[in-house]
């Protein structure tokens, strides 16, 4: 289990990367159309599943 103090820290250097433009805001690849997407996902969106998948791109 994740604990608190970690997700805290994982936030301010998420933050801190998007602030200093070295990383993009986080955005929902299915939704957002970010690709690839693997063969399996888009089978599993094909059956009417709805597989999110949480990504940043790296900018710099």
């Amino acid at each position: 289990m994740i604990k608190d103090e970690e997700v805290d820290e994982f936030s301010i250097w998420l933050q801190s990367g998007i602030n200093r433009g070295w990383i993009s805001t986080v955005v929902c690849a299915t939704h957002d159309g970010i690709d690839p997407i693997s063969e399996e996902e888009l089978q599993e969106w094909e059956a009417g599943n709805d597989p999110c998948q949480f990504v940043v791109r790296i900018l710099e």
